[in-house]
């Protein structure tokens, strides 16, 4: 049988505590997935500084 180790505390064995289940920000609620604890958001943008349409050019920034 493999020994499981805790999630939380490398040095512990699992012990079955469900600890690593808990919600970062309701201790009274098992953790859904939601990503509120990561600051999700709905919109990401990306700044675009150039656009090479000649692959040379592309090249030649490169250097």
């Amino acid at each position: 049988m493999e020994i499981k180790m805790c999630v939380l505390d490398e040095d512990k064995e699992c012990d079955g505590c469900l600890e690593c289940e808990i919600c970062d920000l309701d201790p009274n609620k098992i953790c859904d997935n939601c990503g509120k604890c990561l600051d999700i958001k709905d919109v990401a943008s990306i700044k675009i500084d150039k656009i090479y349409l000649d692959p040379n050019e592309y090249n030649e920034g490169k250097k």
